[in-house]
């Protein structure tokens, strides 16, 4: 197996760009969420792997009044989470392994960004799975995740002989090996590939039975 991602590490010092692919995803999810969630708007959202989550300040800004639950078992993430979102009172972090048992199954939208990469085929499986266990049924379900096209393949491929590559157990991931996980749980909304944040990542997006 590959070495796990030192998320401390990347923690401490992210990449030049991911602010700016942040603010690229953030505008997708965000209009997923709008287009999809339905109304009233949603009242709980989860982020699975939201250790220092760059989602959650845009989600309170255009949800204000919704519950925001970052889950994670990085405690450095989640106390960077916790500086950013302090003082309010709507904000919870849960430090845990996305497969230990849970009681949120509430959830109005449950998403990632970049978690379901980091296990092998069963894990990630499993780690599909998880997404539906704790949204409700109607529930919107949001998963990114790298995938190998060209432009992927060549930017990876350059930081990895140049040493800068920092995720050393991603497997970026077909479509088609994250949707037969989705199909068995919930109806597949959209599917598409974030091109402008160069190391691609496909969406999906899906709605629980």
């Amino acid at each position: 197996m590959p070495t796990p991602t030192d998320w401390d590490a990347y923690y401490r010092k992210p990449a030049m760009f991911a602010p700016l692919t942040r603010r690229i995803t953030v505008r997708e999810i965000l209009g997923d969420i709008d287009r999809l969630a339905g109304h009233p708007p949603p009242s709980h959202i989860v982020e699975l792997g939201g250790g220092n989550s760059g989602f959650l300040r845009a989600l309170r800004e255009r949800f204000p009044d919704a519950r925001l639950t970052a889950v994670d078992r990085n405690a450095l993430g989640l106390e960077l989470v916790e500086r950013e979102m302090a003082g309010d009172a709507n904000v919870a972090t849960i430090e845990r392994d996305i497969f230990a048992p849970s009681d949120t199954s509430d959830a109005d939208v449950v998403f990632s960004v970049g978690l379901v990469e980091h296990f092998d085929p069963e894990g990630t499986a499993r780690a599909v799975a998880v997404h539906f266990a704790q949204v409700k049924p109607g529930g919107l379900v949001i998963i990114t995740f790298p995938t190998p096209t060209w432009l992927y393949r060549i930017v990876r491929g350059a930081a990895e002989r140049a040493g800068i590559w920092a995720f050393p157990d991603e497997r970026p991931l077909e479509t088609g090996e994250v949707l037969r996980e989705v199909e068995r749980h919930a109806d597949v909304l959209d599917v598409r590939i974030n091109w402008p944040i160069v190391l691609t990542q496909a969406i999906v997006v899906a709605r629980r039975r």
